[in-house]
C-alpha cells in the first residue's frame, strides 16, 4: 500500500515538471516569435521611411544667414536632397553643427514634410581677442568665435586676459559701460584687467584710463568726471599719458600729461 502510493507520487511529479517545461518552451517560443516579428516590422518600416518618396528630401531651408552662408551650413549636413528625411539623427547634427560653427548662438534643426528647416541666430561680437596669433570676435556669452562678413574689418575693442573668467569680468564691464559712454567706448583700443580687479582701458591715441574695480553704480559719476578732466587737459595739454580713477572714492583724480606734449601759450 505504501509502495503504491509512492510510486503513484512520483509519477505525478514527474508529470507536474514536464507540463511546468512545457509551458516554460511555450513562451519562450511565443517571446522568440514577439522578438522576431517585430524585428520584421521595424525593418520593414524603417524600409519604407527609407525609400519611399512620400519621405525623400526635396528642399533645404536655412533661415536666419547673414554672415554665415546657407552653401556651407548644407555642406555640412549628412544629407542631401533625395535622401530621406529620417536617414539622420537631428541631435547628433545640432551638436557637430555647434561644434563645427561657434559663431552660431542657436541652431535648430527640425524635419518638415520633404523638407529640412535650418534655423539659425548668430553671435554678434562686442569685443574682439587674439587667439593663437587670430583675431577672434567675442560676445556677451564670452564666447570666442571666428568673425565673418561684415565683423571681419569692424572696429572692436581688443580684451586681453589671462583666462577666460578674468574675460568675463572685462565683458561684464563692457555690457555696463559701453551704453553710458556712447562718446568715449567708440575710442578704447583694449580692454584689460590688473590686479584687485582693476579695469584699464587704452585709448587709440595711446593713453591709458585706469578705471578702477567694475562698480556699475558709480559708471555715471566717473564718465560726467572722466569729461571734465578731458575738457581741461584739451585746453591745457597736446595730449594725456594716463587718467587714475582709482581713488575717485576719496575725491581725487590723477592726471598725467603725455611728455613733451605741453601746449605753447
Amino acid at each position: 500500500m505504501r509502495r503504491f502510493k509512492v510510486v503513484k507520487l512520483r509519477s505525478k511529479i514527474k508529470s507536474e515538471r514536464r507540463r511546468k517545461m512545457g509551458r516554460l518552451f511555450l513562451g519562450l517560443a511565443v517571446i522568440c516569435a514577439c522578438i522576431g516579428g517585430g524585428w520584421w516590422v521595424w525593418n520593414a518600416a524603417g524600409n519604407f521611411l527609407s525609400r519611399s518618396d512620400l519621405f525623400k528630401i526635396s528642399a533645404i531651408d536655412v533661415r536666419g544667414c547673414k554672415n554665415v552662408t546657407r552653401s556651407e551650413l548644407v555642406a555640412m549636413l549628412p544629407v542631401r536632397e533625395g535622401d530621406s528625411i529620417f536617414s539622420f539623427r537631428r541631435a547628433h547634427t545640432e551638436n557637430a553643427l555647434r561644434r563645427c560653427k561657434p559663431e552660431l548662438k542657436r541652431l535648430n534643426v527640425r524635419r518638415g514634410w520633404k523638407k529640412i528647416v535650418i534655423s539659425i541666430d548668430e553671435r554678434i561680437p562686442v569685443a574682439c581677442t587674439f587667439t593663437g596669433g587670430k583675431r577672434m570676435g567675442i560676445d556677451n556669452d564670452n564666447v570666442p568665435f571666428p568673425l565673418r562678413g561684415q565683423w571681419v574689418k569692424a572696429v572692436l575693442p581688443e580684451v586681453s586676459a589671462t583666462d577666460a573668467s578674468e574675460r568675463s569680468e572685462v565683458l561684464r564691464f563692457i555690457r555696463e559701460f559701453a551704453p553710458a559712454a556712447k562718446s568715449l567706448f567708440p575710442r578704447v583700443e583694449r580692454f584689460t584687467m590688473e590686479s584687485l580687479n582693476d579695469i584699464v582701458m587704452e585709448l587709440t591715441d595711446g593713453s591709458k584710463i585706469f578705471w578702477g574695480p567694475v562698480e556699475k553704480n558709480k559708471i555715471k559719476a566717473k564718465l560726467e568726471r572722466l569729461e571734465q578732466v578731458f575738457d581741461d587737459a584739451g585746453s591745457r595739454f597736446s595730449g594725456l599719458e594716463y587718467v587714475n580713477l582709482c581713488y575717485f572714492d576719496s575725491g581725487r583724480i590723477l592726471v598725467r600729461p603725455a611728455l613733451k606734449q605741453v601746449k605753447q601759450r
